[in-house]
């Protein structure tokens, strides 16, 4: 079930679940100002998970972005020079 967040001009907010991705419509009717709020683009999902397969056993593995984004780092950084 998807969540989807809409934002008015007023600075009110909102958030809905929907059953199916064709039945999100563009935007819904504000309910302090009656104006039209918008779907906002939100923040990629705060994990993922890819499959880790050792020979044996497959397994998904829940990988969260900020350790991903700290391993890129570090494997830039040329820790020989130090």
């Amino acid at each position: 079930m998807p969540l989807i967040a809409y934002v008015c001009e007023c600075k009110n907010s909102k958030t809905k679940y929907y059953r199916q991705v064709k039945d999100i419509p563009a935007f819904i009717i504000c309910d302090q100002c009656s104006k039209e709020m918008r779907k906002s683009l939100s923040a990629p999902s705060s994990s993922s998970k890819i499959v880790v397969d050792n020979g044996l056993q497959a397994r998904a593995v829940e990988i969260i972005p900020d350790i991903v984004e700290i391993n890129q780092e570090r494997s830039k950084k040329d820790y020989r020079e130090e």
